[in-house]
């Protein structure tokens, strides 16, 4: 469970709508990056704590992101690589800090939809 937990949750043991969004971002990054949610071996390190998704700019690359066999399969495809970038934005949407101000899980269910509907005919 540790790793999908916010920090809202953890500093005040309350539960909110926003709570399972934030677990749910940490399990879509889970299978984005295809790392676990916490590393074992790095002493306990989080995956959202990942210096990759600290981009001050604000312009991550899905390519630093992505496990390399998930870019293997869209290389080539601007459709499927734009619907790669709408996740990652979204995952980071779900796992942003504040997590009050992040999206309700029926936005993240809509904005899913409508990912998968981008590359349909």
């Amino acid at each position: 469970m540790y790793g999908y937990l916010d920090s809202n949750y953890l500093a005040t043991g309350y539960v909110t709508t926003k709570t399972d969004v934030y677990s749910f971002g940490v399990l879509l990054l889970v299978f984005l990056m295809r790392r676990e949610a916490v590393d074992r071996n790095s002493g306990h390190e989080e995956l959202t704590k990942d210096p990759k998704l600290n981009v001050s700019d604000g312009q991550i690359q899905i390519e630093t992101i992505a496990d390399r066999k998930i870019l293997e399969e869209v290389r080539g495809d601007e459709q499927a690589q734009q619907q790669l970038k709408d996740f990652l934005a979204l995952v980071l949407l779900c796992i942003q800090l504040k997590t009050e101000a992040g999206p309700d899980m029926i936005d993240v269910a809509k904005e899913l939809v409508r990912i998968e509907k981008s590359i349909l005919p």
